[in-house]
């Protein structure tokens, strides 16, 4: 049986020359005033004017340098919020002699304006404007060809891959491309490794020999009747160049070319298709050697790849030489990713597509919606960018060429000549995004992670499809970023917001932190970003309120080992951080124990590495009394929690899970100690998080929450006594 590839490249071949000019037509030169000579333009720009953003703070200078404590300049900040329905706290002074003024409310774009305007009308006034937050944010690639290349950015169609690289590139990933073989090109040289010819036949080989660790790509053009009567005469298409170019092409390489989905990973390239297509023997090898098994003949394969691309097909049923070869890569720890097909039928007529255990792949166009060549239906796992070429002009043919993907190829029609780039459609350009997004994830997820748990992560975070999908459509659109950037900490904080509402803080693992005000109901209101750069710190504690101040705090530890306490500032932010610690490095857990030791202090429970659990008792101000050892024996635990008091007794107890995923809870003795342990649930292994601090019920009894492994938020509702009285889900996608 020979499988052929899966991108249509009818008439959409363009050198680099004219992709030069494609460019040169679509972006509009900018003018300036000299250019026309109009005496009435700016011989300078303007500022382009800007939304203030949704804020609560503000930076306001005074033309005075009266002392800051002023009645006048409080009276300023009062007369402009009370127009909005708030007040104002003057907060600190800046280095620049300014003060940071917060209203006691998130001020919406239209009041924000309006805040400013007010202040800014006052004489005493030298400027005003929005304390904005900046993020940490990879800038958009200098590659040359990346205006084009709208499959990976944040529009509709996209993969919203320029927001994952704010997490990982996919640098130390091996990602096979089972195809035409490999091409010399600068987009790709820097991240091709040597690979291998599986091409067993001598003739289809067209190098002379059969299989060799030559993976160059020889051509796959064919005369006129060569692979079947009445065939036409076809040109190499450099397939497997134009598939990897779409993984894994070098971002920011002095202006050239293109970026990848997965621009630091490294392409595996496995030579199988020549012309007329590949033996299916060849390419199940290909598939087993690339996923670092043994090929009678062929040397073993010294970079495994984790993910295999195979942008090929046929319209069969999956056969039992593919299944064995896709099993076997899947038990090794591959991902196999498989085009849908180009026949706009069902793609349970494609193999390799209608295999278990692959991901099968069906396209999308710039719009969102399926392309119209696409195969679909229930054997689809996902849909990716594909393109859509469909002309947008009666007059112009090619008018549906930027709709396409563009990547690497080469200029020969039948042998290598100059290096070009090409846009093309089909169900290959869409398969690579996927192998290229399961890259990312890889990297991200480390080396544990299995093909169940890439495909399921890649699924769940998959977006709608434009309109709809009635034909199968798998779990929607391919969305890189949600499939990377996930929370890693869910930390139950009591009343963090000042609302007498329990709340919860989420960090993803980008380092942005978010706050989920409670609703007091077991829900949440609108999410808000309260940080970034907190990927900085292995481990988030919530003490409660550790500085007297009644007001919920946070504890971080850094990779070096300090502490750092950040207040809250009891309306959803924080006052200024300070150091409370040093040498925290040594303990494994972490934990806000609550008043442990009656004294109506917070306090911290600390486990190091030999099982020890000591007890960090608070001063009330932010500081420390003397540490006391309250247990030993406790490396046998995979979660200790402090939620609290659970069993209405006002004494702070703690929550534990064994390995064998009982979750025992350890009464508070009153002496800074505990009674007798008692089991109050099974099951809780499946839980990646526990947390609790805080009635999220409603019912003035202390909660607690767990996340699963499906990312499913529960509520477990305590019942006052110790235990709880059910649980309920409180949102999804929190893993």
């Amino acid at each position: 049986m020979s499988l052929t590839r899966r991108t249509r490249f009818s008439a959409v071949i363009m050198s680099a020359g004219i992709a030069g000019l494609v460019a040169s037509a679509l972006i509009s030169p900018v003018v300036s005033a000299a250019d026309d000579g109009d005496p009435h333009l700016p011989s300078v720009p303007l500022r382009p004017s800007v939304a203030t953003p949704p804020t609560d703070q503000f930076i306001v200078k005074f033309k005075d340098p009266a002392p800051s404590g002023s009645a006048l300049r409080a009276q300023s900040f009062g007369r402009a919020a009370a127009e909005l329905g708030a007040t104002a706290q003057d907060l600190r002074a800046t280095a620049g002699g300014a003060r940071v003024v917060r209203t006691s409310k998130v001020l919406g774009e239209g009041d924000a304006e309006k805040m400013l305007a007010s202040l800014r009308a006052d004489p005493a006034v030298a400027y005003a404007e929005p304390d904005v937050k900046l993020q940490a944010k990879v800038a958009d690639p200098n590659d040359q060809f990346f205006p084009f290349q709208w499959n990976l950015s944040a529009e509709t169609g996209g993969i919203r891959a320029t927001r994952a690289w704010d997490v990982t590139q996919g640098s130390g990933q091996v990602v096979a491309v089972i195809d035409t073989g490999k091409t010399d090109h600068v987009d790709l040289d820097a991240n091709m490794l040597p690979g291998y010819d599986m091409i067993a036949d001598e003739d289809d080989a067209r190098d002379g020999n059969g299989r060799d660790s030559d993976a160059t790509d020889e051509g796959d053009w064919s005369t006129a009747g060569q692979c079947a009567t009445g065939s036409p005469e076809i040109a190499s298409s450099w397939h497997g160049t134009h598939v990897a170019g779409i993984i894994a092409a070098v971002m920011n390489n002095n202006n050239e070319g293109i970026a990848g989905v997965a621009p630091r990973a490294k392409i595996l390239p496995v030579r199988v298709l020549g012309p007329c297509g590949g033996q299916l023997s060849d390419i199940a090898e290909a598939i087993v050697w690339a996923s670092g098994g043994a090929v009678a003949g062929v040397p073993a394969n010294p970079n495994r790849a984790r993910v295999i691309n195979l942008s090929l097909g046929g319209t069969e049923a999956c056969s039992q030489t593919f299944q064995t070869a896709i099993d076997t890569a899947v038990a090794r720890g591959s991902v196999v990713v498989a085009a849908a097909g180009n026949e706009k039928a069902q793609a349970s007529t494609s193999s390799p597509a209608n295999c278990r255990n692959v991901v099968a792949v069906a396209a999308s166009g710039r719009t969102g919606a399926l392309a119209p060549y696409s195969n679909f239906g229930s054997a689809v796992d996902i849909t990716a960018p594909g393109g859509d070429m469909t002309p947008t002009s009666a007059d112009n043919p090619r008018s549906g060429m930027p709709n396409g993907i563009i990547s690497t190829h080469n200029f020969g029609s039948q042998t290598v000549d100059i290096e070009d780039y090409v846009f093309a459609e089909g169900t290959s350009a869409a398969a690579p995004h996927v192998s290229g997004a399961a890259a990312l994830l890889m990297a991200q997820m480390g080396p544990t992670a299995t093909p169940a748990a890439v495909e399921a992560r890649l699924k769940r975070t998959a977006r709608p499809m434009t309109g709809g999908c009635p034909q199968g459509c798998g779990a929607g659109r391919l969305d890189a970023a949600s499939a990377v950037l996930h929370f890693n900490t869910v930390l139950a904080v009591g009343d963090f917001n000042g609302d007498r509402k329990a709340d919860v803080l989420a960090r993803e693992n980008s380092g942005f932190l978010w706050l989920y005000p409670g609703n007091g109901a077991g829900g949440w209101l609108a999410r808000k970003q309260v940080g970034s750069g907190w990927n900085a710190f292995n481990a988030l504690v919530a003490p409660g309120d550790f500085t007297g101040d009644g007001r919920a705090d946070v504890l971080a530890r850094d990779a070096a080992g300090a502490l750092w306490l950040y207040p809250g500032n009891g309306a959803g932010g924080w006052l200024a951080r300070k150091q409370v610690g040093s040498g925290w490095n040594v303990f494994s857990a972490v934990t806000g124990a609550g008043d442990f030791n009656v004294d109506g202090k917070a306090d911290v429970l600390a486990r190091d590495t030999t099982g020890a659990l000591f007890l960090y008792t608070g001063n009330g101000r932010g500081g420390w009394l003397a540490k006391i050892k309250v247990g030993s024996g406790w490396n046998g635990m995979s979660a200790i929690v402090g939620p609290g008091d659970v069993t209405g007794d006002r004494k702070a107890d703690v929550l534990a899970r064994d390995s064998a995923g009982v979750l025992w809870r350890y009464p508070n003795n009153g002496r800074g100690g505990f009674g007798a342990k008692v089991s109050v649930g099974s099951g809780w292994n499946s839980m990646t998080t526990i947390t609790g601090r805080g009635d999220y019920s409603g019912d003035a009894r202390t909660d607690v929450l767990a996340v699963d492994t499906n990312g499913t938020l529960w509520l477990y509702r305590g019942n006052g006594l110790g235990g709880f009285s059910g649980r309920t889900a409180a949102g999804t996608g929190w893993n």
